[in-house]
Formats: C-alpha cells, sequence, structure tokens
C-alpha cells in the first residue's frame, strides 16, 4: 500500500510517512494488550511532544463517591488568579477511543488551550473502558462539572462560565455532559469545543469519509472504532441513549454555542459535520472548521502542524469572542 503524498498536508505526510508508505495503522485489542496500547500511546506521543507550561499548573483530586477521587490537573494562565473570579473554566476529556488517552499525553494541548483561550483549563483523568465501561466517563464528567461550579471561583475561574472540550472520545463526553445540562441533570455549560468526535449522527456504513478513509490507511480503521466501541459499550445498552451517542438525541435545541473540528482524511469527518449541521437546525450556534490535509488526532500534535498550530489559536479567538 502507498497512499498519494499530494493529498496530505506536508507536515502530516512527514509526521507519518513510515505507515502511509508501508502497512497502514492497525491495533489489537485483546485484553491482555490493553495495558500495553495504553502505556504504548503515552511514550509514543511523548516522544514527540515538548514540554509545555503554563503560568500556574495544579494536579489535585476530586471527591467521586463509591467510585473513589477523580484525577485532575488545572491550568491557569497568566492573571487569572487576580482576575476576581472573570476567568472562564474549560473542562477538558481527553481522546483515546474510551479505552485510552491520559492527562499526560494531552498535557501540552491542554496547556496550548489555556493560554489562547485566557482560560483556566481542568482535565480529568476519567475512568476508562473496559474495566468502566460507559456510563462511567459521562458520571466522571457530571462529577467534574459539579466539583469545578463550586470550587472555580478558588482558582480564579467563573462559575457560571463553565465549558466542555475534548478531542474524539473525549467531545463525545463534552457533547454528552452539555445535553444532561440541558436538561438540568448537570451544571449548565456555556460553551462547547469538540475535536472530531463520535456522534452517532450517521452510522459508519452511511458515512462517506468512513468508506474512504477507514480502511487502514488513515490512522484510525473503521473496525478498530467498532473495537473500542464494543469494550466501551455493555451488552444491552440502548444505542439510542443520548449519552452514549449526543447525535442521536432526538431533540438538539437549547444547546451552548459550540465549536466543531473535523480533518479531512478522518473517517469520522462526516458524522462530526452532521453533528454540526444537527446544532445548527435546532437554533444553535455551531461553527464547523474543517482542517483539510489533516488527519484524525492531529490537534495532540499542534506542536509539530503548523495548521494545528493555527487552530489551536483561533479556538481561543473564538472562545475570547463568546466571552466578552
Amino acid at each position: 500500500m502507498k497512499t498519494d503524498k499530494t493529498k496530505f498536508d506536508p507536515e502530516v505526510y512527514e509526521f507519518y510517512k513510515a505507515a502511509l508508505e508501508g502497512n497502514g495503522f492497525a491495533a489489537s485489542f485483546s485484553a491482555e494488550d490493553i495495558p500495553r496500547m495504553r502505556e504504548a500511546e503515552i511514550t509514543g506521543h511523548a516522544a514527540h511532544l515538548d514540554p509545555y507550561e503554563v503560568y500556574e499548573k495544579t494536579d489535585l483530586t476530586i471527591p467521586r463517591g463509591s467510585a473513589g477521587d477523580l484525577p485532575v490537573r488545572i491550568y491557569i494562565p497568566e492573571g487569572a488568579a487576580d482576575a476576581a473570579g472573570q476567568v472562564p473554566v474549560i473542562l477538558y476529556f481527553h481522546g483515546g477511543g474510551f479505552i485510552m488517552g491520559s492527562i499526560e499525553d494531552h498535557d501540552p494541548l491542554c496547556g496550548k488551550l489555556a493560554d489562547a483561550a485566557c482560560a483556566i483549563v481542568i482535565a480529568a483523568e476519567y475512568r476508562l473502558a473496559p474495566e468502566n465501561p460507559f456510563p462511567a466517563c459521562i458520571e466522571d464528567a457530571v462529577c467534574l462539572a459539579e466539583w469545578a461550579h463550586e470550587n472555580a471561583a478558588t482558582y480564579g475561574g467563573d462559575p457560571e462560565l463553565i465549558m466542555a472540550a475534548g478531542d474524539s472520545s473525549g467531545a463525545t463526553i463534552s457533547a454528552a455532559l452539555a445535553l444532561l445540562a440541558r436538561d438540568g441533570k448537570a451544571p449548565a455549560i456555556s460553551g462547547l469545543i469538540l475535536l472530531y468526535g463520535v456522534f452517532g449522527c450517521i452510522s459508519l456504513e452511511e458515512s462517506e469519509s468512513a468508506r474512504l478513509y477507514g480502511q487502514g490507511e488513515y490512522i484510525l480503521p473503521v473496525d478498530a472504532i467498532k473495537k473500542m466501541m464494543n469494550l466501551y459499550i455493555p451488552a444491552g445498552t440502548d444505542s439510542d441513549d443520548m449519552r452514549l451517542y449526543p447525535g442521536k438525541a432526538a431533540d438538539l435545541s437549547g444547546m451552548p454555542p459550540a465549536i466543531v473540528v473535523t480533518a479531512e482524511f478522518d473517517p469520522l469527518r462526516d458524522d462530526g459535520e452532521h453533528f454540526a449541521h444537527r446544532l445548527n437546525e435546532s437554533g444553535g450556534m455551531a461553527k464547523l472548521i474543517r482542517m483539510d490535509g489533516m488527519m484524525h488526532g492531529f490537534a495532540l500534535y499542534w506542536q509539530r502542524f503548523t495548521k494545528a498550530k493555527t487552530m489551536m489559536d483561533l479556538i481561543g479567538s473564538i472562545i475570547k469572542g463568546w466571552v466578552s
């Protein structure tokens, strides 16, 4: 297999050259392999990420009832402590297909978001499947939102200006949290930043982007998506549960303004864009940004891809506009 390199942003092609000119992307999802995959993801990302330091960074745990404490990392931009509780707060949920990912491998991304948006970012080490399947991560998201609403002012944040953000599975969690907040089942969410998530607006079988870019040569194979979702979703779960697939909610009215980012060569592209359209058709305000030449997961490498860095700065500018 050899992929036409002229399709890609040149920086993306060089970064993934070995896989793009080799046998593509593949992964095992057996129970014994998942711990190894998690560790490999952290070390693999770390090899390509530069440390990024915000003005202040704090690790702590917050109470989560019978599930034990929830680890979080708080990113505080310069000046937040002196802003008398007027700084927006962004709850960040990392990607990783609901089975992988961590605060650590998303650390530079969260730090950049805090500075670009002049916001306090709180990243959650939410519970992962298959040990903790759906809806554990959603419960953790609600827990974090409740804690942030009660404690944001301690760090200079505005408890009435809490947003939710995430990449991939984290975008799905963020959208589900916003739906619960709309329905009075979580504290209010003032904005959404959704990077290439799974929303369930259209199936993988219906999606042209899944057909074109989901065969293993574009970083995220469709069979990998299905395997991860099978590990995440317990047998007997209602597939129309809006916490599982926010795009299947019968009514999307009343949702907060959203930034929805998709990647040209991502099998999840069409689903994300359908979700943005549904938000707008329901009276919302969703700004759709398709990143040409990019593949799933590109935002993690904003230090390597010029377009990704530009996108992060744009997101920051939009958020500043929301709160001005």
